[in-house]
């Protein structure tokens, strides 16, 4: 007896089964001039050519996300542990660089092992004349995807150091013009109705920091203020008392050029001569109300201490300022212990069980250098220089106390 199998998307029967592997790289509305193939077109394409090779559509995974960068595409991985786990003969992918932009890294675990067809380039892995063309294929996406990227990053950094915005969406109370200068937003937004007084964002961005500065105002209390005249927040909800505080760390809000290491988390930007630049178009505050604002808060004292089960300031100096090296990008978790005095500093982390190196990472990813002689940490108008040494590096540093 014959084994039929269902498609997913129509209902019809098939021999064979197939899977369906569609990607784009972001989402965008149908009317942008950016806007690729869409997943959906991507879809019917390849539930049309399975019908009529003969297969049956058995599920479709579905990637927005880049093919490129270092970002973990799940439904992607979970399509190639289906064929490795042989729940499905073959795979549909509508191009090469629909499926991977990282060259032969990602086809090499397939070819020869599972069948995967690119449509629109006309490869099957299982050709042996079409082998080299699908790794020629992949490797010129990569390299092509390589150059694209050098560019894109080449001409933001020259926007940077021009003052232009590129940091995308413009902060709250900021409106961005298409030279990408940011100004203001006095276009009246809301108006409330006890005091008869309209407010535009941009006169709600400047209570906000006065009531913290003037008014000794905490997160909390901006945000009873705003949610009880009923003003939105960015996503449309009430306001949190953490976006409140990133907005009061935000360097945009006075001016200064930013730059996002973290996601969310803008921190001031430094051209390759060290300085800071300059954002085009007018400040909503000045740097001095940003700095009261800042020791009015205490740190991380965001909530009254007297309203708080437990006091969760900073207790000590390079709170938050320290990177593990052993895990890019995250903070140097509990446990891990900083030498300094001219030893080298280690981390006993707990992240997957890891011991590696660490070092002041962040600072120095500002200052240009992860591992030099000696970093300087701001910490308010203060500066310490520390020993940033890895043992990894085989280098030794000596400590020293200075102020900047």
């Amino acid at each position: 007896m014959s084994v039929t199998y269902v498609c997913a998307i129509c209902g019809e029967s098939e021999p064979n089964a197939i899977d369906l592997y569609v990607r784009k790289s972001k989402k965008l509305s149908r009317d942008d001039h950016r806007r690729e193939q869409s997943t959906d077109a991507q879809t019917e394409q390849g539930h049309r050519w399975s019908h009529r090779k003969g297969y049956a559509v058995r599920k479709v995974w579905k990637d927005i996300a880049s093919a490129f960068k270092a970002v973990k595409r799940s439904d992607f991985d979970r399509a190639l542990a289906a064929l490795a786990d042989e729940d499905v003969p073959a795979l549909w992918a509508y191009a090469i660089d629909r499926f991977s932009r990282k060259g032969a890294e990602d086809l090499l675990k397939l070819i020869g092992k599972a069948r995967v067809i690119f449509d629109m380039d006309g490869l099957d892995s299982n050709e042996p004349r079409d082998r080299r063309w699908i790794i020629n294929r992949a490797e010129e996406a990569r390299e092509y995807s390589e150059g694209l990227s050098k560019r894109v990053c080449d001409t933001k950094e020259e926007q940077r150091d021009a003052g232009r915005w590129v940091a995308g969406r413009a902060p709250y109370g900021y409106t961005v013009s298409r030279d990408r200068v940011l100004s203001p937003d006095e276009e009246p937004f809301i108006c409330h109705v006890a005091t008869r007084k309209e407010w535009t964002r941009a006169a709600l961005v400047r209570e906000m920091f006065r009531m913290i500065a003037e008014d000794g105002e905490s997160t909390r209390g901006v945000c009873r203020w705003l949610n009880g005249m009923g003003v939105p927040s960015p996503g449309g909800k009430s306001w949190g008392f953490a976006y409140v505080y990133r907005m009061t760390r935000n360097p945009a809000y006075y001016g200064t050029q930013v730059i996002q290491i973290r996601p969310g988390h803008p921190e001031p930007y430094r051209n390759v001569k060290g300085e800071l630049v300059t954002l085009r178009g007018t400040a909503l505050i000045t740097r001095d109300q940003q700095r009261t604002v800042q020791n009015n808060l205490a740190g991380n004292n965001v909530i009254p201490v007297p309203n708080r089960a437990r006091d969760t300031r900073a207790k000590h100096l390079l709170t938050g300022l320290l990177q593990c090296l052993g895990w890019p990008g995250s903070r140097m978790p509990h446990g891990c212990r900083l030498r300094t005095v001219g030893r080298p500093h280690e981390a006993r982390g707990n992240f997957r069980g890891a011991h590696g190196p660490c070092c002041a990472g962040r600072c120095g990813s500002r200052l240009g250098g992860a591992c030099t002689d000696a970093q300087a940490v701001h910490r308010g108008s203060r500066a310490l220089l520390l020993p940033a040494t890895c043992r990894s590096h085989g280098s030794r540093g000596s400590g020293q106390g200075g102020s900047g």
